[in-house]
């Protein structure tokens, strides 16, 4: 019976010796990603959204697109015909979303919707990573300290 206690105990302490080495492992990639992390190229960069109500003509589109481009910051539009929508990216430092939209679509009155994220969305912050998660706060941590 002790033979049995004694094997089963090894074995408890491997999967706690191998848990605190991958969680060791884990800290260290995190510092070695943070502190090598160069500043982020686009972190300024943003894009925005514009739904039609109707089919626009060629020459609407062409029209909306020049207009968009002439606008400070912008840097791409794109306009998909099959769902009515346009996206454009911009330069938050230079110009924002609805500056754009308002002097580049709607004085045109083409039947169009900036499309806005909710106060709730914009307080989680960015979807792809949530801070409040396990790794965010891990990631939070050590990033403080490393820096």
């Amino acid at each position: 019976m002790s033979n049995v206690k004694k094997k089963i105990k090894i074995f408890i302490a491997g999967v706690v010796g191998l848990g605190l080495l991958l969680f060791v492992a884990l800290i260290i990639h995190i510092a070695i990603m943070v502190r090598s992390r160069p500043p982020l190229v686009d972190a300024t960069i943003q894009m925005a959204r514009v739904d039609f109500r109707r089919a626009l003509t060629d020459s609407q589109k062409a029209e909306i697109q020049k207009n968009v481009m002439n606008q400070q910051g912008a840097q791409s539009v794109y306009y998909n015909p099959q769902t009515e929508v346009l996206v454009y990216t911009f330069d938050n430092r230079k110009n924002n979303a609805e500056s754009i939209y308002n002097k580049a679509v709607k004085p045109l009155a083409m039947y169009s919707r900036r499309i806005t994220v909710s106060e709730a969305d914009m307080a989680n912050g960015c979807p792809a990573f949530d801070s409040h998660s396990f790794y965010g706060k891990l990631t939070a941590i050590v990033s403080e300290i490393v820096q």
